[in-house]
């Protein structure tokens, strides 16, 4: 067992940090929705178009923000737990955590355009609902879809471009066993010299 974990560690520990992002990202959205429509007054129900309008903004404010701090809250746990870089120059740190912020954006736009694209695109082609446990509609299986692209996403984003691990400078014992040498002789001046 403690094998089969150290094999996919990074990807479980990935997984986990995703699970506390999502309960962080929609937690505070929902917080903010209820509790935005409780304080504004706000009917999230109503057809009334200013009503609908305003319950779309707060929505919207929700969801940007719930989405800005998971991002954020889940940067170190990436940096440290999942893809173990220990990078502490304050520049590289703040290098990563730029990249990391612009790949989340990234993402976030093109599931946002799946989220629109994809239930349209999938009705159009004669997509109809189906039972399995709950009515999977478009929206379901976009959502679904979404999940899985992004993640995956995420993750080769993540390990290749924001976390990617720095190709070190051979050793001098590396060195000298490419030249043919014994590891302590490349340390060692020669005789005579």
């Amino acid at each position: 067992m403690k094998k089969l974990f150290e094999k996919y560690r990074e990807i479980i520990v990935y997984i986990l940090v995703g699970l506390m992002a999502t309960v962080i990202s929609y937690g505070i959205r929902l917080a903010m929705i209820y509790g935005g429509a409780a304080i504004l007054s706000i009917d999230l129900a109503s057809e009334e178009a200013a009503e609908a309008a305003r319950a779309s903004a707060l929505r919207t404010v929700s969801t940007v923000t719930g989405s800005a701090c998971a991002i954020v809250a889940t940067f170190w746990p990436n940096k440290i737990w999942v893809f173990r870089n220990y990078e502490k120059e304050r520049s590289a740190v703040w290098a990563q955590f730029g990249k990391f912020v612009g790949s989340r954006i990234f993402s976030f736009m093109l599931e946002l355009g799946i989220a629109v694209g994809l239930p349209l695109l999938l009705t159009r082609m004669g997509y109809r609902t189906f039972h399995f446990i709950i009515d999977v509609d478009a929206d379901k299986m976009t959502t679904a879809i979404s999940i899985v692209f992004i993640t995956v996403l995420n993750y080769i984003l993540s390990k290749l471009l924001v976390f990617r691990k720095k190709k070190s400078a051979p050793s001098s014992a590396e060195t000298a066993e490419d030249a043919g040498q014994p590891s302590g002789e490349a340390d060692r001046p020669e005789d005579g010299v």
